[in-house]
């Protein structure tokens, strides 16, 4: 069976093709032009077409010919790009997928689609379980193209009976990431820039703006530390966090699954972590000092697998102990079965 992985040199599109690999798929991926991951994907051997998502005609070549389509591709957030780009590279970028499965000279089997848990609008105090029948609200354009996107999927079902299937991802993690997270400097991007940008609705009230921006500032102070965040009750914050292993297989088991068809599921980890917890791994695992952050307002959220775990027999196997343990074995060197970052 020819998989085609758009996105392929992410995190989880190298580490997908990687495992399809050694199961005996072929593999031809789609990789912007002057992507510098280039050569990591060319040493994994597979075939590979250099496209924008939003050149319609490349994509179709490139989705031609091929049994089954893992659409991973996405611009994730603004940053430098405009809102138009993130709609391009998004919402068009699908839609140039779906109408290369339509035109292909061979039946594609199934289209695979990476959605997000951020459609469902995570950005919540009241300890919220998301499962796949919940409301998708999106707070921002990133997560509105992803909606965007899978309705897309579903009118391709409807239209041509396309075999499409939703995967909802949450935060993938990869190698030495999870030593990496809660920098005060994230904090300032969410408090300061994402969450409070001009003219934008703080989702956790604006009366609390200022006091969270004083906090902040505060860990600011310490920018190596590693912010155990909690609310101003001592709560912790917490959101689910994945190992792309996990993810990985995770997509392998829509892959092949005939009864995925038409469905979408929730591929994340084990269950929702707390940032207290994190923090404390990685502060007690690197020379990052341990940094209590509290914050005028609880985000907790979780995102249930159950659907997965009964359809499909996922069974995700990494904590964020797990997770940290190989990070470390990552570092040392060791090869922990993942394609660096």
């Amino acid at each position: 069976m020819k998989v085609l992985i758009t996105g392929i040199s992410g995190r989880v599109g190298a580490n997908l093709a990687f495992q399809l690999l050694r199961k005996g798929y072929e593999v031809r991926g789609v990789i912007f032009p002057g992507d510098p991951k280039i050569e990591k994907v060319r040493k994994l051997g597979v075939e590979i077409y250099e496209a924008d998502m939003n050149d319609a005609e490349s994509i179709y070549q490139a989705c031609n010919g091929v049994d089954a389509i893992v659409h991973l591709a996405a611009q994730m957030k603004q940053g430098n790009s405009t809102v138009q780009r993130m709609c391009e590279i998004n919402a068009l970028g699908t839609l140039n997928v779906l109408e290369g499965a339509v035109r292909s000279s061979r039946k594609v089997q199934s289209v695979l689609f990476a959605g997000t848990d951020q459609a469902y609008h995570p950005f919540v105090s009241d300890r919220t379980t998301f499962y796949e029948d919940h409301p998708q609200q999106p707070i921002d354009i990133y997560a509105l193209t992803k909606l965007m996107s899978e309705q897309m999927l579903y009118t391709y079902q409807r239209q041509y009976k396309l075999p499409i299937k939703i995967m909802r991802f949450g935060s993938v993690i990869a190698g030495d990431e999870p030593l990496e997270l809660f920098y005060p400097a994230w904090l300032d991007l969410y408090v300061n820039q994402e969450w409070t940008a001009p003219g934008r609705a703080p989702w956790f009230g604006a009366d609390k703006v200022e006091a969270a921006r004083t906090a902040v500032a505060e860990a600011l102070k310490t920018p190596n530390g590693v912010c155990a965040v909690t609310d101003a009750e001592g709560n912790s914050w917490g959101l689910p966090f994945t190992d792309v292993r996990d993810t990985v297989a995770g997509i392998i088991l829509v892959l092949e699954s005939k009864d995925a068809v038409g469905q979408a599921f929730n591929l994340v980890g084990p269950a929702a972590t707390p940032f207290v917890k994190v923090a404390q791994l990685i502060a007690a695992n690197t020379d990052r000092p341990y940094l209590e952050v509290k914050m005028p307002f609880l985000w907790w959220f979780n995102v249930s697998n159950a659907k997965a775990r009964s359809i499909l027999g996922y069974q995700p196997q990494y904590t964020y102990e797990d997770m940290l343990q190989a990070a470390l074995a990552f570092r040392r060197g060791e090869d922990i079965g993942v394609v660096p970052v």
